[in-house]
């Protein structure tokens, strides 16, 4: 079976070849074999980037975000780029640059300007690639090979063609500027082979199955992914080269976690108002005030300060534990009493005032003092019992608001069950931090800002992903799941993203993110193979919709409606619509449409007409209720032999039809009448009226060679005189003709 590869696996592996590529520039000798093996690994990243520009380009909805986007990260990754690479490429730019620069000219090209100023703007955009571009010329026409070439084959030419004559040129180049030295740079002929590595990611592209793939990170995760590797291996190099000292990594870890919780704080103040807003305002604010507390802590360097920044950090504890109930309240809807919030309050002041006596009665913490021994100075705390019962405290509050997640997750809808796993993430990432203090993998340190930010990032999770703060989002997946129709939400790759609680109660548990085509059942009705479907007694439809954002497909969601009570309404008016209201045998009027469609398929059997002898007589004696059982008892027994041998239907007051669509001779015909005499005098004496009257009939074949064109009205009129027939010759008789 053939392997592929989907969009996001190949950019991730774009992204691993270019971190092992940046790597070797920054840590390995150029000309070493581990240097040029290692940059030949790295080769993967540009085509893979150039491809998926020419395929942006195609599939996109809107250019001018795509260019404005391209254009933004571009200034944004100029600044790592240039603190990691300056010495290397100086003035240059970075690859989102120049692959910016490609998709200006993919946009020239396409666009309607005439050709005088299509080639002035391209000769532009060279030009400033030739310039400034970290790699000249080469990304642009990498990417108008992906565009133009109409087979992947003819793409793949093109590329290995624009790949070898950049080898060359710079080889040509290299080489006459090492004898009329017009460039600074100090290269060998053969500096630039390892470009020729850029081929091998043909290898990958050709396993490319056009498919979008499970995201990860957010759609701006890889934009963001390189101006930040170059961050974090600029950061290494420092370290690496004593520039960057432990203390100032220690306080730099929380100055970004104090920003990061700001900035969610921020984003939770702008965002729409709504019901769990101050819950997590509240959170968040404590969270600020905490990490700033350990700010103050670690830049401290006497006991005063030291007691002042511990003041301020349990004081963003304290009220975390609010909020955190808070918080828990609105996220789980349980009932919480006022006096919970009350005990908060007072719970909270009277650690404040523990914590902030505690160096005259020695009842929170014993001793505090300052280690000053290693590069970071450590504060060291020796434990009273206020300790303890704050310790306590906390953990208890913690321990509810864990087993209240718990209780949603087993009860509550498909998106509950992931707002409670979230918001226990969120507390565990909260409080990991000391215990990893606990283990010595932090060498004693604390790193609180760590936890902080790692819990900021679940609870945007939380937040806008899943909308806890946005009301109508709320109500609307509230009315979805109690709604009567079963919805299911899905990618174009058939991936489960979402489904309410009736569509669980019809079709059991989906799993999320399953392959729902792959599903029994269900494979046939999104895929539209079934339009409707009776499952459990139940009739349901099925109607799929397209959801769509500015003309791109963002997936699919599929209705089920349940329909019985529709299809029952259309049975039972078909049902008049065919059938004599009193025996349910068929109306002459369909009955004769069925005779006709058999005649037309080429079944040539006999068609029979009945005819009750001294009917009146029952109606007369017994009344027309014993009339109709009369009726419906002949009807009964013409139903019993079922339509494969006999179509049954009632003309009118006493009077029958039948056909049988088996060819059949003048003695099997016989014996079927003679059949239906005697199990008719059966039914009467089942009603106790045995004896008052009996059937007449009359039947014609119609399976005679090199008979005429057998019609319906043909067959009715000649049934009918024969029935005559049987009448005059003293009735509870049959008589059969051949057509």
């Amino acid at each position: 079976m053939k392997w592929t590869l989907n969009r996001q696996q190949l950019k991730t592996i774009a992204i691993v070849s270019m971190v092992i590529d940046h790597t070797a520039w920054g840590f390995v000798d150029f000309y070493s074999p581990l240097g040029q093996f290692l940059h030949v690994l790295g080769r993967f990243t540009i085509p893979i980037m150039c491809f998926f520009i020419a395929e942006g380009y195609r599939k996109t909805s809107n250019l001018k975000r795509y260019i404005y986007r391209m254009t933004s990260f571009a200034i944004i990754a100029g600044l790592p780029f240039y603190f990691f690479f300056h010495e290397e490429y100086g003035y240059r730019q970075n690859i989102i640059f120049d692959l910016l620069l490609g998709l200006l000219v993919l946009t020239t090209l396409e666009s309607r300007l005439k050709k005088w100023q299509k080639a002035l703007l391209v000769s532009l955009l060279f030009a400033i690639s030739i310039a400034i571009g970290g790699w000249p010329v080469t990304p642009i026409l990498f990417i108008l090979s992906f565009y133009y070439g109409k087979t992947f084959r003819q793409k793949a030419t093109w590329f290995i063609v624009t790949d070898i004559i950049t080898v060359l040129t710079l080889m040509v180049g290299i080489t006459l500027n090492g004898k009329y030295h017009f460039a600074p740079y100090d290269w060998v002929w053969w500096d630039k082979t390892y470009l020729l590595g850029f081929m091998l990611a043909l290898f990958l592209l050709a396993r490319y199955d056009g498919t979008k793939g499970k995201e990860y990170g957010g759609r701006y995760f890889f934009y963001l992914f390189y101006p930040c590797h170059f961050v974090v291996l600029t950061g290494i190099r420092l370290i690496l080269n004593g520039q960057i000292t432990v203390y100032g990594i220690y306080i730099g870890i929380h100055v970004a976690a104090l920003a990061l919780v700001m900035l969610f704080l921020l984003r939770t103040l702008v965002s729409r108002p709504s019901r769990g807003q101050g819950a997590v305002i509240t959170m968040l604010l404590s969270a600020m005030i905490y990490v700033f507390g350990f700010l103050l802590e670690i830049i401290s360097d006497t006991v005063p300060e030291y007691h002042m920044a511990v003041i301020v950090e349990y004081f963003g504890e304290m009220i975390l534990m609010v909020g955190l109930s808070l918080f828990v309240k609105l996220l789980c809807h349980v009932y919480m009493p006022s006096f919970v919030y009350a005990f908060e309050t007072v719970a909270g002041i009277l650690v404040m005032y523990a914590l902030i006596t505690t160096e005259k009665n020695h009842f929170f913490y014993r001793e505090i003092s300052a280690d000053n021994s290693g590069p970071v100075s450590i504060l060291r705390l020796s434990y009273g019992p206020g300790f303890y019962l704050a310790i306590s405290y906390i953990g208890m509050i913690c321990m509810l608001a864990i087993i209240a997640c718990i209780f949603l997750i087993r009860t509550g809808n498909k998106m509950d069950r992931k707002r409670g796993v979230y918001t226990i993430c969120g507390m565990l990432l909260i409080w990991s931090p000391y215990f990893l203090k606990i283990t010595g993998l932090t060498g004693g340190y604390e790193i609180p800002g760590v936890g902080i930010s790692l819990a900021a990032i679940v609870f945007y999770l939380i937040l806008v992903r899943y909308a806890f703060l946005d009301s109508v989002t709320l109500a609307s997946e509230n009315a979805l799941d109690h709604g009567k129709e079963g919805i299911i939400v899905y990618t174009p790759d058939y991936r489960v993203e979402y489904f309410n609680k009736k569509m669980e109660s019809i079709f059991g548990k989906i799993p999320n993110r399953i392959d729902v085509k792959n599903k029994v059942l269900l494979g046939d009705i999104v895929t539209g193979r079934i339009e409707h479907y009776k499952i459990k007694g139940r009739i349901y439809d099925f109607e799929r919709q397209e959801l769509r954002d500015k003309d791109v497909l963002q997936g699919y969601m599929l209705w089920v409606l349940d329909s019985t009570e529709h299809f029952e309404t259309l049975e039972k008016m078909r049902e008049i619509a065919i059938k004599d209201p009193l025996t349910k045998l068929y109306n002459r009027v369909f009955f004769q449409n069925l005779v006709e469609e058999q005649l037309e398929a080429g079944c040539r059997g006999a068609f029979c007409m009945f005819d009750m002898d001294n009917f009146k007589q029952v109606n007369d004696n017994y009344g027309h209720q014993a009339g109709d059982a009369v009726l419906n008892a002949f009807a009964d027994l013409l139903k019993e032999y079922g339509e494969q041998k006999l179509i049954g239907c009632r003309i009118g007051g006493d009077e029958f039809a039948a056909f049988m669509p088996e060819e059949a001779n003048k003695k099997q015909v016989g014996e079927l009448l003679e059949h239906i005499m005697g199990q008719f005098q059966n039914k009467l004496s089942d009603l106790k009226l045995e004896g008052l009257c009996s059937i007449s009939a009359g039947a014609v074949l119609c399976a005679t060679k090199g008979q005429k064109e057998v019609q319906f009205k043909n067959l009715y009129s000649k049934a009918d005189s024969i029935l005559y027939e049987a009448k005059k010759a003293g009735k509870n008789c049959y008589v059969i003709h051949s057509f």
